[in-house]
């Protein structure tokens, strides 16, 4: 399945696409010190991680199955793989389960110089929609209160804060909050018409 606008394509996982999240694991690691960086010292092992995506990938996807990860490339000849969107659950009291729960959206762009040219925008208006198309209108986000470029990018597509825990984890010495963010459907559609308007 592939969804595309302008700036980005997204498009289900290739065989392609694991050497560039080994490396984006062990060598290009900038990334990891925003998404969650009190995972950093968690072991990742390639041969189990390669052997792992291959068999998910013998496994055949209907483009009627929904799904909740999309890698992210560049819309352009080289059609770059530059990231990717992905979606898990959390319950009523904001915490990660594997049950039924809210759909809470992620992105990750670890390729630096693909940063700060609109790809995470673009990605995740189309991601949200196709949520929003598939009848998926509870959507949600999360991050904690050091990562201010992502806290930008929720507020500025139509997220708002519903969920606060204080004190949520000490990184390099300081404490952070963990956030929970719920979209409003009517801002987002306003700057999606925003943004095919060229008005921002």
């Amino acid at each position: 399945m592939q969804l595309k606008n302008e700036k980005v394509i997204l498009r289900d996982f290739i065989e392609s696409d694991i050497e560039d999240r080994i490396h984006w694991e062990l060598i290009e690691t900038e990334w990891q010190l925003w998404d969650a960086p009190w995972e950093i010292d968690e072991v990742f092992d390639p041969e189990t991680y390669r052997r792992d995506q291959l068999n998910k990938l013998e496994q055949d996807k209907s483009d009627d199955q929904i799904r909740w990860c999309f890698e992210i490339c560049v819309n352009d000849e080289s059609q770059k793989h530059i990231g990717w969107c992905n979606a898990y659950r959390i319950d009523r009291e904001y915490k990660y389960t594997k049950g039924s729960g809210y759909c809470t959206i992620g992105i990750g762009i670890p390729d630096m110089l693909s940063r700060r040219k609109g790809y995470a925008t673009h990605s995740w208006m189309l991601y949200i929609n196709y949520f929003l198309d598939n009848g998926i209108k509870d959507i949600h986000t999360q991050t904690w209160s050091g990562n201010k470029r992502v806290i930008g990018l929720m507020n500025k597509v139509g997220f708002e804060e519903c969920s606060r825990e204080v004190n949520f984890k000490v990184i390099n010495g300081k404490y952070y909050d963990s956030l929970t963010f719920k979209l409003n459907e009517h801002k987002f559609k306003e700057f999606c018409d925003r943004i095919e308007n060229n008005e921002c």
